[in-house]
This record gives C-alpha cells, sequence and structure tokens, in this order.
C-alpha cells in the first residue's frame, strides 16, 4: 500500500497558522519515522507521558517508553508494516501551547501471507514543550478492518 499523505493545503489550519505549519510538518515526520521504522526519530515527536488508545481492543499504551517498546515489538513480529495518519484539521488554542489534530489513519502488515489493514478515524493532541510541538496523546477509532481473523 502506497503511502498517501495530504499535502498541507489540504489540512484545515485553524488558529495560529506558524504553529499548526510546525505540527503539520511534525506529524510528515512522524509518518516518515513510523515508516523508515527510525525509533529515535518516533521518540523525538511523543511526549514523555504520551498515551495512545488503539483504535481496536488493544490494550492503553501509556507513556513513551511503553509506545516505543510496541512500535518495536509491531516491526519485529509482523512483514510490510505501515501506519499513516493523514490530517484534516489542526487547530491550535488561543494560547498557543496546545492543540487538537484530527484526521484518518491507515494501518497493516503482512502475517502468515495474509494482509491485513485497518482504516479509521484519529485525534491527536499536541503540546509545545520546550518550544518543540509534541504529541500528548492520540484516540484511534477503527472503522473498517480487512484481512485476518476477526
Amino acid at each position: 500500500m502506497a503511502r498517501k499523505v495530504k499535502s498541507s493545503s489540504d489540512c484545515q489550519l485553524v488558529g495560529e497558522k506558524v504553529a499548526a505549519r510546525l505540527i503539520l510538518e511534525a506529524r510528515e515526520r512522524f509518518n516518515d519515522a513510523l515508516e523508515a521504522r527510525n525509533m529515535a526519530a518516533i521518540e523525538h515527536v511523543l511526549s514523555q507521558d504520551a498515551v495512545l488508545v488503539p483504535g481496536d481492543d488493544a490494550q492503553l499504551i501509556n507513556g513513551r517508553a511503553a509506545q516505543l517498546e510496541a512500535w518495536q515489538s509491531i516491526y519485529e513480529n509482523m512483514d510490510s508494516v505501515r501506519y499513516v495518519r493523514s490530517p484534516g484539521r489542526i487547530e491550535v488554542s488561543e494560547d498557543g501551547h496546545l492543540a487538537a489534530e484530527t484526521g484518518r489513519w491507515t494501518g497493516g502488515w503482512t502475517s502468515q501471507g495474509m494482509q491485513i489493514s485497518y482504516m479509521g478515524r484519529y485525534f491527536a493532541k499536541w503540546r509545545l514543550e520546550e518550544l518543540v510541538w509534541k504529541i500528548e496523546a492520540e484516540t484511534f477509532v477503527t472503522i473498517k478492518r480487512t484481512g485476518g481473523m476477526l
């Protein structure tokens, strides 16, 4: 599956535009890091206490270290892993320290020769930490799943 990422012109930027563009760029770097399996780059975008709520029945992943461990396990145990978040809207708070991102996500891998794919909607909370935008929380909702055992 080819990576399909919205260009900045496809994403609605609300509030402080410079900050929203920085978040969009950070999201693009995060997508690139996931594709490259670059753990250091993934780590750089996550806050220390980042929380991830998976889109299916998987357990909540609490903290950057736990997320890095989960990504490492996925990369080691699955073939052709791909995950992409495609933002549709980024809205920066009035004080410029928080932002909300909403969009669509796709994910999947190959297991025992079978292609498994997910897609859905997501929400991300970003926080400005020492002049760098970091993901503080992400919540995913799986809308469609194909392949594998249901």
